[in-house]
């Protein structure tokens, strides 16, 4: 798993690269074919975007995840105690009324 600079430079480039793309692509004077390798090249770096992008939240809904079921577990003991504490206090309230 890379790390969120690693993603976050990643990201900073293809966006760059997709900014010069698409400035050349607009410019006049370009050959036809020029234009269009442009054009594949924009639709190429959007592609790659697009990737990156659902990846990291992929990545991110994991640890989501991961941290959910610590907070499930987490919660099932704190549960637990709490009976068991409400228990203790019935009990003592019990002895309390005997005595």
């Amino acid at each position: 798993m890379k790390s969120d600079t690693d993603y976050k430079l990643e990201l900073k480039e293809i966006r760059e690269a997709l900014e010069v793309a698409e400035g050349l692509r607009f410019k006049k004077g370009l050959s036809e074919t020029d234009k269009v390798d442009l054009e594949k090249a924009s639709i190429a770096l959007r592609k790659k975007e697009r990737a990156l992008v659902e990846k990291i939240g992929s990545e991110v809904a994991a640890q989501i995840k991961a941290s959910s079921e610590n907070l499930q577990e987490l919660a099932k003991k704190v549960r637990a105690r709490t009976t068991k504490l409400s228990k203790t206090a019935k009990w003592a309230e019990t002895l309390n009324k005997l005595v």
